[in-house]
């Protein structure tokens, strides 16, 4: 019976688990991470002003974490009025012919369907988005993918988009090497070349240094060598007695 419960529970998390993310995309391309890369605008179509430049912000992250160093983001001319501002689809073909204009050879764009919360207890964070890779040197269009996910009432919506976006990219290979990438094999440090053993005649050949040459002139003073005590006659030493030692001696041979 408790087996029974568990199966049941397993099962029903891993279906709401798999209803909260759905993805479709074409069929997986391989692209260079070395090349010029556009990141051009991303279309808002949700309820939430500036879901486009927020989901622009988190694919250019995921796209420098794939290896792409050379990526640019489009920015609109600030003298642009207001209509041509709010025409987007007029700005991303705008985007297209700078990124031309420009020699990039790779230049993403989407569109945001969704960036809310949803109304509940729980307010559950929910996005949905498609990317699209553009070859901008023939406007092929590469590869394009769309998802959606809902998260928990814990999580929030840059949590969930960055997921998304991320699920999305892991279609594409980016090819070349990534940057901040470590050789896993251990740096050998190189050894000391070996010393060879020197011979006499090499080393009586060798100058002595200038500091240890001392010349006759230099060389310090032998002191004069001091008398032996043994060495004395008996007259001398005698007569370096003191007179009460003289007359302790006399009187003693008496």
């Amino acid at each position: 019976m408790r087996l029974q419960f568990l199966t049941s529970v397993l099962f029903l998390a891993s279906t709401l688990l798999t209803a909260c993310e759905t993805m479709t995309a074409s069929q997986r391309v391989a692209v260079s991470a070395g090349e010029k890369w556009a990141l051009l605008p991303i279309q808002n179509l949700s309820k939430t002003p500036l879901a486009g430049s927020r989901a622009k912000a988190l694919v250019e992250t995921h796209l420098r974490a794939k290896g792409v160093r050379n990526v640019e983001v489009y920015e609109a001319a600030p003298d642009q009025s207001l209509m041509a501002l709010l025409d987007e689809a007029g700005q991303i073909n705008a985007a297209k012919q700078w990124a031309k204009d420009n020699g990039f050879i790779y230049a993403v764009t989407g569109v945001v369907q969704e960036w809310q919360y949803k109304n509940g207890l729980d307010n559950e964070p929910s996005v949905g988005l498609s990317l699209k890779f553009i070859n901008v040197q023939n406007d092929e269009v590469m590869w394009v993918a769309s998802a959606s996910r809902t998260g928990w009432g814990y999580n929030n919506l840059s949590n969930v988009a960055s997921k998304t976006i991320a699920e999305i990219m892991a279609e594409v290979r980016f090819q070349g090497p990534r940057p901040g990438r470590v050789s896993a094999q251990p740096m050998i440090a190189a050894s000391p070349p070996p010393i060879q053993p020197a011979t006499q005649a090499a080393i009586n050949a060798q100058p002595l240094p200038a500091s240890t040459m001392t010349s006759p002139a230099d060389e310090p003073p032998v002191a004069a060598a001091l008398p032996d005590p043994t060495s004395t006659a008996p007259a001398e030493v005698e007569k370096q007695l003191s007179p009460y030692e003289n007359n302790l001696r006399e009187s003693t041979n008496r």
